[in-house]
């Protein structure tokens, strides 16, 4: 097949976009990635993508490294401030419906990889438009409730327009695939999409730290790890709050592996509790440096917040860290803590309930010997559900099938 792939974010932003890409061509197809240049996560285009020499230097090796072909559009940075996020929004869906009608003709399917903004697939529905290819969206972000926590509540009068936006662009894809189960019954009610034009795809993760021995060397405490994007989705201020309550002991630590908009805030708030001997602050590391930090961690941390469908979500965070064989505690809804439980892994509390959490990590610190099995179990469930071989299989099907009935 020849396959279209349009995403705001590529490589080298953090996406999981950019193993899909080149395992689509090492399994014969021909693949071409239209996306913005980059910029995210601090806002700011990356140093090495500033000019059009060094665009067209960037594009033209990686497509020797990997086989797949990259067309960077123009877009505003996302900046630091609401109107910089929504002009960087606007730029990207109008540069990229530009783009898509200077392209070749003869794609035979277009893949939508659809995180936020839902503007981001305008250019894949402008393609089918066009050209008739059949269009495919993996969706990890629902809209419109995914714009509620950007327009600060669902009463906010834009949500009108996001509402019809939405519905829209869903409709025009002829295929939608979904990380977590609860998302159909959301696309369905609001959206209007039938149940038999979607189906579901977990996301996959890495399997690199699957066999590597990554146990923590005993120091005498229980050290809690989140590794990932610290955004106000994560919720993170229930695990801080949660260490208040745990106060200040000297038999337990919280690292913070990433960045992001909420880690002022979180540190402030650490601060303010009076824990900066309790919880830690790494900032981004590179991927290749992830297992040296996840070897600290005795138990992995992963929360959400609850008060709309995006906490039914399953963030790919969880498959990473099912492959590092730890312990996982959560406060979080839906389809992760169905996981969680159902791999027999961790322990969960609904997201929002830091004293739940505090209970969880106060019982893992006085009786770690209860958890021995959980990293097991978590690498075990992994490997059959979770695998890049798992999920290409399933991709790869869903776009031959939908290519075939057009």
């Amino acid at each position: 097949m020849k396959i279209l792939i349009v995403t705001q974010y590529f490589y080298p932003e953090q996406f999981q976009i950019n193993e899909i890409a080149p395992e689509l061509v090492k399994r014969g197809h021909e693949v071409t990635v239209l996306c913005g240049i980059p910029n995210y996560p601090k806002g700011v285009v990356f140093e090495e993508y500033r000019s059009a020499d060094s665009l067209e230097h960037k594009e033209r090796e990686y497509f020797e490294k990997t086989g797949v072909k990259v067309v960077h559009v123009e877009q505003h940075p996302r900046g630091n401030n609401p109107l910089s996020l929504i002009r960087n929004y606007i730029s990207f869906a109008r540069n990229c419906k530009k783009c898509v009608r200077q392209m070749d003709k003869d794609y035979d399917v277009v893949l939508g990889y659809q995180l936020s903004p839902i503007t981001s697939m305008e250019a894949a529905l402008e393609y089918k438009r066009l050209y008739g290819a059949p269009v495919v969206f993996y969706t990890l972000d629902i809209w419109p409730v995914s714009a509620e926590g950007m327009l600060k509540s669902k009463r906010n009068p834009l949500m009108i327009p996001v509402k019809r936006l939405s519905r829209r662009i869903y409709q025009g894809a002829d295929r939608i695939l979904v990380t977590s189960r609860p998302f159909m019954d959301y696309l369905h009610r609001v959206n209007g999409i039938d149940y038999n034009r979607m189906g579901y795809l977990p996301q996959h993760a890495g399997d690199g730290m699957l066999n590597m021995d990554l146990r923590a060397e005993d120091n005498g405490i229980a050290d809690f790890m989140f590794a990932g994007n610290l955004g106000k989705g994560q919720r993170l201020d229930v695990i801080v709050k949660a260490a208040r309550i745990l106060g200040k002991r000297k038999d337990y630590m919280i690292h913070f592996v990433g960045d992001g908009r909420m880690r002022i805030e979180l540190e402030n708030m650490v601060k303010e509790y009076g824990l900066q001997d309790n919880v830690v602050f790494y900032g981004n590391q590179k991927r290749e440096d992830m297992p040296r930090f996840y070897k600290m961690a005795d138990a992995l941390l992963i929360t959400l917040r609850g008060n709309n469908e995006v906490g039914d979500t399953m963030p790919g965070k969880l498959q990473m860290y099912m492959t590092t064989g730890k312990p996982i505690f959560g406060a979080i809804n839906g389809a992760a803590y169905e996981v969680i439980n159902d791999a027999k892994c961790g322990s969960c509390v609904k997201a929002g309930d830091y004293e739940g959490l505090a209970k969880l990590m106060k019982f893992y610190i006085e009786r770690p010997a209860d958890y021995l099995n959980c990293g097991q179990n978590a690498r075990e469930y992994f490997k059959i559900h979770f695998t890049l071989d798992n999920y290409m299989d399933g991709l790869e099907k869903e776009l031959e099938c939908i290519t075939r009935k057009k």
